[in-house]
């Protein structure tokens, strides 16, 4: 079966230009969302079961469905700058219950990564960084976790970097890699 030509030469054109694009989009934002995050967010069709899912969502301005529509739309700047894209909580909620098999997760951690390269990245994800760093946590122990692990009849130091310092030049070693400690250094310089 042959495909239909139109008679109208524009409305051909407009019919093979399956993205949308205006002043502030950028369709090569788009492609470094899939490339890094390694799923199909085009095929998002805004069910909104990933809001609905999403444990952050109710408790914040959080909505991970809006984050998927920029991502399609190439709302780059959008995206990348709006303080929510951090809100997001890595559970996987939204991947697990995706009608589409999407995963929305991974296009947010993509979106991370990109804010990243432009250094958009909250002060207290830098600063957890180097609290990693330099103990292994992102949140070390203190005396009152260690006095209420004792209490439940735990250890008083978690079977982590807590207990096993000798681990974290390895630690060290994978952050100093990715230039991870290095950049939140550079970028809390000053403060």
């Amino acid at each position: 079966m042959a495909v239909k030509k139109y008679d109208n030469p524009d409305l051909e054109k407009k019919l093979h230009d399956t993205r949308y694009h205006s002043i502030d989009t950028n369709p090569e934002f788009t492609k470094k969302v899939l490339d890094i995050s390694r799923t199909i967010a085009n095929m998002c069709y805004q069910c909104g079961t990933c809001t609905g899912s999403c444990p952050s969502a109710p408790r914040s301005s959080y909505r991970i469905r809006l984050f998927m529509r920029r991502a399609v739309l190439g709302l780059e700047d959008e995206a990348l700058t709006d303080p929510d894209l951090w809100l997001c909580t890595t559970c996987y909620s939204c991947t697990d219950r995706c009608p589409r098999d999407i995963a929305p997760t991974d296009v947010i951690m993509a979106m991370r990564n990109l804010a990243f390269k432009r250094d958009i990245i909250p002060r207290n994800f830098l600063k957890t960084a180097q609290l990693i760093y330099s103990t292994g946590h992102g949140v070390p122990n203190n005396d009152v976790n260690r006095a209420a692990r004792v209490k439940l009849g735990l250890t008083a130091d978690p079977p982590t970097t807590h207990s096993y310092p000798e681990f974290i030049p390895g630690i060290q070693k994978i952050l100093n890699y990715f230039e991870l400690k290095q950049n939140a250094d550079r970028m809390l310089e000053g403060e």
